[in-house]
């Protein structure tokens, strides 16, 4: 038996992928759906029907995924892309996010590699360090908001604006006997 060719092996792959366990039923069953919905509204005749419904246009997407498969591989590794002169590889423009490298550089050797890699671990380790900070300041501030409002919910709050208003009048019978006139 002769290998199978590439659109075969295609076909095959894509096959199994997609389309393996697509159907509806397979997906989740008519009792399951059922139990999706209210207590009331199981017995309700519009489920089954929705369901088939459900069903039918899963099937319809089934197949049309099929004749995707069937079309693709049909134009197999012809119209396959090859890289143009000038086109730039994806391979290389993850170097160049990464480390800065320009695309006519090439590969890095090993050690230059492991040096820049180095340098980026460096750098995140600092972000994550300073963004544990950050967020250890927000819990803080949050863990003062909610005691502040606990204070305010039983009353302890409530003491100190007490407190305030009495000192608030204290100083203005300070300020009438100063200035001899009533504030």
């Amino acid at each position: 038996m002769p290998p199978p060719t590439a659109a075969e092996t295609e076909t095959r792959i894509l096959t199994s992928f997609l389309l393996s366990r697509a159907s509806f039923p397979d997906i989740v069953s008519l009792s399951d759906f059922t139990l999706l919905f209210p207590r009331s509204h199981r017995s309700n005749p519009q489920i089954k029907l929705l369901y088939r419904t459900l069903q039918s246009q899963r099937n319809k997407q089934c197949t049309s995924i099929k004749s995707s498969i069937q079309r693709e591989a049909s134009l197999g590794i012809k119209n396959t892309k090859k890289p143009t002169t000038g086109a730039v590889d994806p391979d290389a423009m993850v170097g160049v996010e990464l480390f800065g490298a320009s695309v006519d550089a090439g590969i890095l050797p090993l050690k230059e590699l492991i040096g820049e890699m180095e340098k980026v671990i460096g750098e995140l380790e600092r972000e994550q360090e300073e963004e544990e900070k950050e967020c250890e300041m927000l819990l803080e501030r949050i863990k003062q908001a909610v005691g502040d409002l606990s204070d305010l919910r039983y009353g302890k709050l409530q003491a100190s604006v007490m407190a305030t208003k009495r000192e608030v009048e204290g100083l203005l019978k300070v300020c009438e006997k100063v200035t001899g006139q009533k504030a």
